[in-house]
C-alpha cells in the first residue's frame, strides 16, 4: 500500500498544504488522487520530489500489506 503521510510531513516542515503544488504545475486529479491515497504514476511522485527539493523517501511510504517471506 502506498502512503503519503511523508509527503504531507515533508509539506508541513515547508509550511505549504497539498494545494501550493498546483502553484507549481501538479494537475489537481493527481492532488485529489494523493489525498484519497491512490495511487500515482512515479513520474509525477518524481516531479513532486523535484519541486520540494528532497528525496522520494520523503514523499511517498510504501507499507507492506502481505509479509510473506520469498525465500520459503
Amino acid at each position: 500500500m502506498i502512503s503519503y503521510t511523508p509527503l504531507f510531513h515533508t509539506l508541513n516542515k515547508k509550511k505549504l498544504v497539498i494545494s501550493n503544488l498546483r502553484e507549481f504545475g501538479v494537475h489537481p486529479t493527481t492532488i485529489a488522487s494523493i489525498n484519497k491515497g491512490e495511487s500515482i504514476k512515479l513520474e509525477k511522485i518524481d516531479s513532486i520530489c523535484n519541486i520540494l527539493n528532497v528525496p522520494i523517501n520523503e514523499v511517498v511510504e510504501i507499507i507492506l500489506e502481505n509479509k510473506k517471506d520469498l525465500d520459503n
